[in-house]
């Protein structure tokens, strides 16, 4: 499935920006040479996870498993472009999976644990999906028995392949696929993508009350992931720690492609435990992992950190928060550890600020690099490709001086084409100039003009936790509570996860509710926990502009005043 244009696909080849060899071509390359490397490790506590022990799987063994799921795929009916969905945790299994799909021409769509029936639904009709991969013991929950009943018999999915010691009616085992014979790889022949198509169907949250499926092709990752390597990797092998979900940009873009790049070693965890990611630091001599910043906080202020064994740790990636200077400047220069601060989306804007663009503590911690201006030049070559600009949301007025705040458009050989099967979203996403509206508000600053400072959100997006939650997917929601007459989501500042979700409720006359009414009326959606509102503002009516728009600035302010 090819959805860029050929204009695009024409001019990004012949400027070198993008490439004829796919994501799993190039895993297969080193693979061949590097058999009996280590590829990917498991982590320690993965049997608290899926009831399995953790494996550890050399390159040689790695595609030799990717085959074996692959041809699985194709005898169950997969053809090229069929969707394969898949919802498990950070384990060797996600990233076989995301490769095999590929392998048999499939296009994979990764989405988060937290998702229950209601998110699932959506995920399937919209897709298409024709196999749903999980576990029937994730955290002690049956996510196959779950898709199972709320999918039911008239939707394409119809197989379902589980990761999880033990049986699962009317599943097929991982382990008994993965150990079954090697088959005849020449079956695979002519089934792969060339790298134009569509490698992932990832999920973000906008505006609008459902989640939006953004298609990337092989090109685009490369593109993203290689400015990235870079700007602040090393052009070798080393060990990779991938601590947030494999699902999107950061998981994705920021460390799997990266590390099928420049080969090495992966190492996977999730959900966050300290323990064992001290341990893998040490253990595994992690070269570079993502981390959210209120982590970074906490272990930099820690006495124990100074003295911890931190194995070969020299770059650790963060964002989705503001940075503390303070941090940056104490993992520099007490640990040797650069901090790279990011500003990604699934879409494709990509902005980091790294030690070789931004060496002092405090740049890097603020700002951005302008990449894309006029006459800017970066250390990765590959950012050359990268075009962005602020305009004026009001007057669509491009904002060329520095101070003045504007919407961050960003354009590219990163940038997806459009929203999946969606193409009056994908209309509204782009301006006349073809640059992607990011929603995101940034000013223009240095001497140089070579600076983005972030300003806010144009959009009413919460983000808690690195998360994006659609606010009215959040009201859409609540309003169906009996005791409820209007709603009104908005994010409330929190220090460890940036927002929470706080709702303004208006009660229907008579009547009064709590937070934990509301909660309990959520549980019955079967909704991802992390959408359940954790603050509640009750008030007698929304605040609204003469046009009956709620003007939900007001209410943050409120919230802030109190917070």
């Amino acid at each position: 499935m090819i959805l860029d244009s050929e204009e695009r696909i024409r001019e990004f080849t012949d400027k070198g920006w993008w490439g004829t060899e796919t994501i799993v071509e190039k895993l297969y390359t080193r693979a061949v040479s590097i058999p009996d490397r280590e590829a990917l490790i498991d982590p320690y506590n993965k049997k608290n996870l899926v009831d399995l022990e953790p494996t550890r799987m050399t390159y040689g063994q790695m595609i030799q498993a990717i085959d074996r799921i692959a041809l699985k795929f194709i005898e169950l009916g997969i053809q090229k472009d069929d969707v394969i969905i898949v919802q498990l945790p950070n384990i060797v299994e996600l990233t076989l999976t995301i490769f095999a799909a590929s392998r048999a021409g499939a296009i994979v769509s990764p989405i988060p644990v937290q998702w229950r029936a209601h998110e699932i639904i959506h995920a399937v009709d919209l897709t298409g999906a024709k196999i749903f991969v999980s576990s029937h013991n994730l955290l002690g929950v049956n996510h196959i028995d779950l898709a199972r009943k709320s999918i039911g018999e008239n939707r394409p999915l119809k197989h379902y392949i589980t990761v999880s010691s033990g049986k699962s009616p009317g599943a097929l085992q991982m382990s008994d696929i993965l150990s079954a014979d090697a088959g005849d790889a020449a079956v695979l022949t002519g089934c792969q993508p060339g790298a134009n198509d569509v490698f992932t169907l990832c999920w973000t949250s906008g505006t609008e009350a459902i989640p939006k499926a953004v298609p990337r092709s092989h090109n685009h990752w490369i593109a993203i992931s290689r400015g990235a390597v870079q700007s602040f990797l090393p052009d070798q092998e080393c060990v990779y720690l991938s601590l947030f979900p494999t699902i999107n940009m950061a998981g994705l873009g920021a460390v799997l492609i990266p590390w099928v790049l420049t080969g090495g070693k992966m190492v996977f965890h999730h959900p966050f435990d300290l323990v064992v990611f001290l341990q893998q630091l040490a253990q595994e001599k992690i070269y570079y992992t993502l981390a959210p910043p209120a982590l970074l906080d906490a272990l930099a202020k820690s006495p124990q950190w100074a003295t911890m064994d931190k194995g070969d740790l020299k770059v650790i990636g963060s964002g989705s928060a503001p940075l503390s200077t303070w941090m940056v400047k104490t993992y520099q220069d007490d640990f040797g550890i650069g901090i790279v601060n990011f500003f990604a989306s699934n879409e494709g804007v990509g902005l980091y600020s790294s030690p070789s663009d931004f060496p002092n503590p405090e740049d890097r911690a603020s700002y951005f690099p302008r990449f894309g201006g006029k006459g800017l030049e970066w250390t990765a070559e590959s950012v050359k490709g990268f075009r962005s600009r602020l305009v004026d949301p009001a007057t669509e007025k491009e904002i060329v001086d520095a101070g003045i705040v504007g919407e961050l458009r960003f354009a590219g050989p990163t940038v997806f084409p459009g929203y999946y099967k969606a193409p009056e979203l994908t209309e509204k996403a782009f301006d006349r100039e073809g640059y992607f509206r990011s929603g995101d508000l940034f000013s223009i600053e240095g001497e140089k003009k070579d600076k983005y400072l972030f300003q806010g959100r144009y959009k009413d997006l919460i983000i808690r936790g690195g998360v994006n939650i659609s606010p009215e997917e959040i009201e859409t929601l609540v309003i169906a509570h009996p005791k409820v007459a209007e709603v009104a989501a908005v994010g409330y500042p929190d220090h460890r996860l940036g927002e929470k979700i706080c709702i303004a409720v208006v009660p229907k006359v008579g009547e009064t509710v709590t937070l934990e009414e509301i909660n309990t009326f959520l549980s019955g959606k079967d909704i991802a926990k992390y959408k359940y509102p954790e603050v509640l503002k009750i008030m007698t009516a929304l605040p609204r502009n003469p046009l009956g728009k709620v003007l939900k600035r007001e209410i943050r302010e409120s919230l802030q005043a109190k917070a």
